[in-house]
């Protein structure tokens, strides 16, 4: 079985008046569902919604984790993420704010997703590269 080691650090010695922050929080996931992704995304621009078509994780216990790069490093280039659940429609715009995340130049996201079908990218300006995997945990 594939292992997949994740570490996330934060630390500041200024971000509150009277306190520091330094955390270090590690985990071993263990992916093995039907669906293991990794790839880029070219996006085609504004007002235009690309997507990553995943196995759909649905049900109880059917998750996946999300890591997912915005490589542009030109201002104004950020991408809105949103996610696609079952019997949504295929590039359906998120102009209702449906998305969940906003990834400017050079930020990155990982998250655990259920209820999913599809990511959907749609980008504020330019045409943004987007690097990601997706790891589908086993049901259980």
């Amino acid at each position: 079985m594939a292992t997949v080691n994740v570490t996330l650090s934060l630390s500041s010695t200024d971000l509150f008046a009277k306190q520091t922050v330094s955390f270090t929080e590690t985990d071993s996931l263990s992916p093995a569902g039907d669906s293991q992704v990794i790839g880029k995304l070219y996006l085609t621009g504004n007002g235009t919604e690309d997507s990553i078509h995943v196995k759909e994780i649905e049900g109880d216990g059917d998750k996946a984790y999300l890591y997912m790069k915005n490589l542009s490093s030109t201002s104004g280039e950020y991408v809105e993420v949103s996610r696609r659940a079952g019997g949504a429609a295929v590039a359906t715009d998120s102009t209702a704010d449906d998305w969940f995340a906003v990834l400017g130049p050079g930020e990155f996201l990982f998250i655990p997703l259920a209820n999913c079908e599809s990511i959907d990218l749609e980008p504020a300006a330019g045409n943004p590269t987007v690097e990601y995997i997706l790891m589908e945990k086993a049901a259980g």
